[in-house]
């Protein structure tokens, strides 16, 4: 069975910064990596960025631990060797993915001028591996929301490029809800190009950060690029609150063409708890936005998937393997796990294998962009 992957990853490396607008480049991020016997753990390598050091996740690969962990080569994880991410895809049979960021998920630097310069080369880089890989790997575009004019710009030209298949927004932008009228430009470009919004985890909100200043990490904490103990809180909560922030708005209705993906929220179980939540607070429509396929939830194997399909529908639900993860959310072999529960029909798996995610992106208009950006 055809798999489409809605949610990896690429590891962001210096070439992600190589097409950085050259008035920037003496800005450009630095990777640097600390001991590995450190507090740091296995998490041990930062990029400079405006002389301030940022830290999120396994990246740079250059020296860091947990990416020599990993099954996947570097060239693999930071899609330099596009050839080497078809062939792990292959292995893992997988025939399509969607790719989002990994770094460029947190906040980059406080100059909107840099980061929207910063967003322009990473998706560039992932263009041109999206040209090279022949119709199978696109990818979510970044935008700057803090400079709309310049977001609905990078829009512009990115749709005549190779390989975006959506539009990335995080649960917070830096520290706005996703119904924040100055997100109201980017909303009606990508309605306008047929792109969905997707809502993945991502640490949007400085001030939430800040919360937690000063909290030493207890060993136990092995994700230390999280402030202690806030790890839930600013990612997979922040996709359930865009969520709300969504239905309980007038958001959902201003861009009646506009769909929305919601991922890396914490499977999709709570997302009915949450339609349940927002019927009873007195709006009693919020499946329609469901049955009219324009809300989509990615799955984890371990959900209950047959409850959520009957309260969500069927067409509602997205696989993944976040690759190139090897903890906890790494699903490597999407098919297996998801056939071996055998309690899914065959026509369910297909939907969330292949025909939901087909529909939502659009796979076979953006594959049909293969010429390689200038």
């Amino acid at each position: 069975m055809s798999i489409i992957d809605a949610d990896s990853h690429v590891i962001e490396s210096q070439e992600t910064w190589q097409y950085l607008d050259p008035k920037f480049a003496k800005r450009r991020p630095v990777p640097v990596a600390a001991p590995a016997d450190t507090s740091f753990l296995d998490w041990n390598t930062f990029w400079i960025i405006d002389r301030q050091v940022r830290h999120f996740g396994a990246t740079p690969i250059e020296g860091n631990v947990m990416a020599g962990r990993k099954s996947y080569s570097p060239d693999v994880q930071q899609i330099t060797d596009v050839k080497a991410r078809l062939a792990a895809m292959d292995r893992m049979g997988v025939a399509k993915q969607l790719v989002h960021p990994s770094f460029t998920l947190s906040t980059l630097t406080e100059d909107p001028e840099l980061e929207a310069a910063l967003f322009q080369s990473y998706n560039t880089f992932m263009s041109k591996a999206c040209a090279e890989s022949g119709g199978r790997i696109f990818f979510n575009a970044v935008v700057p929301y803090r400079r709309p004019d310049q977001a609905v710009a990078e829009l512009r030209r990115l749709g005549r490029m190779p390989g975006m298949a959506s539009v990335l927004v995080r649960g917070l932008e830096w520290d706005k809800p996703v119904d924040d009228p100055s997100h109201y430009p980017v909303f009606a470009e990508a309605e306008r190009l047929g792109l969905p919004m997707v809502v993945h985890l991502g640490l949007g909100s400085p001030s939430m950060y800040r919360m937690f200043d000063g909290m030493a990490h207890p060993i136990a904490e092995k994700k230390t690029f999280y402030p202690a103990r806030s790890r839930r809180l600013l990612s997979t909560l922040t996709v359930q609150y865009a969520f709300y922030n969504l239905m309980e708005s007038t958001l959902i209705d201003d861009f009646p063409k506009l769909k929305w993906v919601f991922l890396e929220g914490g499977g999709c179980t709570w997302m009915v708890g949450a339609v349940r939540t927002i019927e009873r607070s007195g709006r009693p429509h919020v499946l329609d936005h469901f049955e009219a396929g324009r809300v989509l939830v990615g799955c984890e194997p371990d959900d209950d998937i047959p409850y959520a399909a009957g309260v969500l529908g069927e067409h509602a639900l997205l696989v993944s393997s976040d690759m190139p993860h090897f903890d906890e959310a790494a699903h490597d072999s999407i098919a297996e796990e998801y056939e071996e529960r055998g309690d899914l029909s065959p026509e369910l798996l297909e939907k969330m294998f292949t025909q939901n995610a087909e529909r939502v992106f659009d796979v076979g208009r953006v594959a049909a962009k293969t010429a390689v950006p200038a």
